[in-house]
């Protein structure tokens, strides 16, 4: 084991608990793994695959994640392959075929694979050794990522019932992880589980009315650090912003093409630029050990969401901090981000058709197939509300209908509208704009009569001219009357995974829906009393959310219960309600007035809001109630 771990892996040793995990794995037990993020999981199901003969089979909820592992295993040697649910039938046998024949050790498939008979019927015919199933957290309805094709897992075990299970998730309560065992139906599974402290990681709730002023006081040139924002053109502002201090920062999120996103994770990982400000699209493989702090402008939706990306930091052992910057006016923009816009059942009937027909997905069609959809255009043209629509794209997502992926892909149509002398003469100039139509000319020989779509990769690759020059060149030229274009944006994929059938296909899940929408809420509530509840030693209210409970507090996080310095024996409340009743101020104007630290003013204040004696006005200013 040791051996494959040093030559495939290049490690000296096992990482707490996988040894243990492969060992009662190989003599063919069921197991359970709970293993925090950065843990090393996948190394518990993939290294028996190189110990025994035959394949193991890896059930995951993401094609993004099952091609990343596939890819990673083939580099490292490993073969490996995955059924791409996006094609048609034939296909699908063609995989098969190869999937009996590749000499593969590890193949990867998707749940919802599993609901196709004539799919469990063809893999009877592999040589299955194992089965493990990533993410098990989705099989549970209380687990912050459900998804029913899950349960399909469960007809696995009288096709195999000499086969071990190894069911894995970084993320789960206790109930989820008793659901995991009955719904997939273990057989008296061994637990293995690591305590979800992470003793480097030290958790700071910072209580600001300047996020922003706050965020430059916290980085220094050498940090290396992620800020995970909610949205695309926010991770932009706070780069540029970061750049003007003299940072070096990149932004990463999913409008961003394929090459651009490779080459920031490469400068991120290089130190190139040790900030990256991102989306939380900014998470699957990554796996840096020197990340010292992570930050979150706005909270997630859940602690999992929060647990799993603070813990990116730290992981080389040393000390590192989680932070969470609060504005008193979080509360109520989480609650309006992820609570009000939630659709009922009427809303997501009208939202399934209007989609449906947008796609030109006729009645029993749609199934292995791949869309593309453009969200602001679609929703300009059925007026639906933007959050709302993403509300429903997530439930669909997540019930098993498509696997939804941000895909940022503006489509280039051009033709050459001057004389042949003209754009010859044109080309021969020597700009930027000359050789990128002296590469049109050659390379697309059709131009000059009618229009055609441009791969803008090719000019990047051969010419070297950047994304964001191309578009400055076609401008130029069509101003100069020698070509014409237009551009196009799909900013989604849709890999739809079953026939549109519409009641059929939403009816299943629609009385789930209100429960789903229930548990959300829960869990919003749990993260806005981990950011405003002052007292609880912040560590352990993340371990009692998670089954574990400690006798002690950590001393290290932004609890009252953990401050060593003394606090300032001053009544602010009494304080901050004279200086209101002479009109409204900003938590800045307030703390100027009383002359103590911004954090312990706005803590003040969110005290007064949440007991109604103060109020928040559209300018961010507070006054007396």
């Amino acid at each position: 084991m040791l051996d494959y771990l040093k030559r495939y892996w290049n490690s000296n040793a096992f990482r707490p608990l996988q040894q243990e995990v492969i060992e009662h794995y190989l003599k063919g037990e069921d197991t359970l793994v709970l293993m925090p993020t950065g843990g090393g999981k996948s190394v518990c199901f993939q290294l028996p695959a190189l110990l025994e003969e035959g394949q193991i089979l890896v059930i995951s909820p993401l094609i993004s994640l099952m091609q990343d592992q596939v890819n990673q295993l083939n580099k490292r040697g490993i073969k490996s392959m995955f059924f791409e649910s996006h094609y048609g039938k034939n296909d699908l046998y063609r995989q098969l075929e190869n999937a009996r024949n590749g000499g593969f050790n590890l193949i990867y498939c998707s749940p919802e694979r599993l609901m196709n008979e004539p799919f469990l019927y063809q893999i009877q015919k592999l040589n299955i050794q194992g089965i493990a199933i990533d993410e098990a957290h989705c099989i549970s309805e209380w687990g912050h990522d459900f998804r029913p094709a899950f349960k399909a897992i469960k007809n696995l075990r009288p096709m195999f019932p000499d086969v071990p299970f190894m069911a894995l998730t970084a993320t789960a309560t206790i109930k989820v992880l008793d659901e995991i065992k009955i719904l997939l139906g273990l057989n008296q599974p061994k637990v293995f589980k690591n305590s979800f402290e992470r003793k480097n990681i030290h958790y700071q709730v910072r209580y600001t009315e300047d996020k922003m002023g706050e965020l430059k006081k916290i980085l220094t040139p050498s940090t290396t650090a992620i800020i995970y924002c909610r949205s695309r053109i926010k991770t932009e502002n706070v780069a540029e912003q970061l750049y003007r201090w003299g940072l070096k920062a990149s932004f990463y999120h999913g409008g961003l093409e394929a090459t651009v996103k490779k080459q920031r994770l490469e400068d991120w990982k290089s130190e190139t630029t040790p900030i990256m400000v991102a989306t939380n699209a900014f998470g699957m493989g990554i796996d840096k050990s020197n990340v010292r702090k992570v930050i979150h402008l706005l909270m997630p939706e859940s602690m999992e969401s929060y647990y799993q990306e603070t813990g990116r930091a730290g992981r080389d052992g040393l000390m590192s901090e989680g932070v969470l910057l609060v504005h008193p006016s979080d509360k109520i923009r989480l609650e309006d981000q992820f609570l009000r816009h939630l659709p009922d059942s009427k809303y997501l009937k009208r939202f399934f058709k209007k989609l449906c027909d947008a796609l030109n997905i006729a009645y029993g069609e749609g199934a292995e197939e791949e869309y593309k959809l453009n969200f602001k255009a679609f929703c300009d043209t059925y007026h639906f509300h933007p959050k709302k629509a993403h509300q429903c794209l997530s439930i669909l997502d997540r019930e098993g209908v498509f696997e939804l992926k941000q895909n940022h892909e503006t489509q280039t149509h051009l033709k050459i509208i001057s004389s042949h002398s003209e754009a010859l003469y044109r080309s021969e100039q020597g700009d930027d704009a000359a050789r990128l139509l002296q590469f049109f000319m050659r390379n697309y020989e059709e131009l000059f009569r009618k229009e055609k779509k441009i791969n803008f990769g090719q000019v990047v690759d051969l010419l070297g001219i950047s994304f964001s020059e191309i578009p400055k060149k076609l401008q130029l030229l069509e101003k100069e009357n020698i070509i014409a274009y237009q551009q196009s944006n799909t900013d989604l994929k849709l890999y739809w995974k079953v026939p549109r059938e519409d009641q059929y296909t939403l009816n299943p899940f629609l009385k789930r829906m209100a429960a789903h929408h229930q548990l959300k809420a829960d869990k919003i509530s749990f993260m806005l009393d981990y950011a405003f509840e002052k007292m609880e030693c912040k560590r352990n209210k993340i371990l009692k959310y998670f089954g574990e409970r400690k006798s002690d507090n950590c001393q290290q996080c932004s609890a009252k219960s953990c401050r060593k310095e003394e606090k300032l024996e001053v009544d602010i409340q009494s304080e901050i309600k004279n200086i209101l009743q002479k009109g409204a101020l900003n938590a800045y104007q307030i703390g100027l007035k009383i002359g103590i630290s911004n954090e312990l003013i706005v803590i003040a204040l969110q005290e007064m809001l949440d007991e109604n004696h103060i109020g928040l006005n559209e300018s961010n200013q507070f006054y007396l109630k």
